[in-house]
């Protein structure tokens, strides 16, 4: 093989090698991703996070995602918008009006990546934050991850803003909250995923959906991009122990 293009593919096989216990610990887990960043996308980053979300699925991931509606755009057409991108990356997605817990098994259940609007017929005119939908929806199913993607990056560890908290427990948080280190913008996610731990979600994220494959490292890499949020480090797998030697 040549040279220069060995270079280029070894760190691809090498971050494969590194994601596979993360794969296998995740595999079949439900995943709920609140998809706060789309007005911050171009239309070429917003399909290559769909495609992210195709690769999650994939590998044996059980997303669900829940968006947001741009000022003035039609709910439901941005739903079935949303949903057809997805489903242009060879999975299956089916648009959803509404968050009823049966109707969000049954799509899961069917191989399908739920794509839901909190609106229904109902509450079209209703303002529903998709922060709290998407926490509704993580409790409701048990999910194991609650991702909110955002033009936020996490939790910084540093005034410059250079490097995040790869990782915090609850108690951690409330620590930094009190001391003031908690930037605005991503407080009322915080708030948010306290309420999701102390529920039973297992991990919130807090990631900037505006870097390139940001689901992607978040979810398969040691460090990932973003910061996770959980009650007590026993929840962890071996690998992820890693992070604290």
């Amino acid at each position: 093989m040549d040279q220069k293009l060995y270079d280029q593919v070894e760190p691809k096989a090498e971050f494969l090698i590194q994601a596979l216990p993360y794969i296998r610990d995740f595999s079949d887990k439900i995943v709920v991703i609140e998809y706060g960043c789309r007005k911050y996308l171009s239309p070429i980053d917003e399909q290559t996070l769909m495609k992210d979300i195709a690769l999650l699925k994939t590998v044996g991931m059980r997303p669900v995602v829940v968006h947001d509606t741009p000022m003035g755009a039609d709910k439901f057409r941005e739903n079935k918008r949303i949903a057809k991108l997805i489903e242009l990356c060879g999975v299956k997605a089916i648009g959803i009006c509404g968050m009823d817990l049966d109707t969000l098994h049954m799509a899961l259940d069917n191989d399908f990546i739920p794509v839901i609007v909190p609106n229904d017929i109902d509450n079209e005119y209703e303002l529903i934050d998709p922060k709290d939908a998407s926490l509704e929806v993580a409790v409701g199913l048990k999910a194991d991850k609650l991702v909110y993607l955002s033009s936020h990056r996490g939790i910084w560890k540093d005034v410059e803003r250079t490097k995040v908290y790869p990782r915090l427990t609850v108690d951690e948080v409330h620590q930094l909250l009190d001391e003031g280190k908690v930037t605005e913008g991503v407080i009322s996610r915080v708030e948010r995923g306290f309420r999701a731990v102390e529920q039973g979600v297992n991990r919130v994220h807090l990631v900037d959906g505006r870097i390139p494959h940001a689901l992607i490292l978040e979810f398969f890499s040691k460090a990932g991009v973003g910061t996770i949020i959980i009650k007590e480090k026993d929840i962890l797998y071996p690998h992820e122990l890693e992070l604290d030697e």
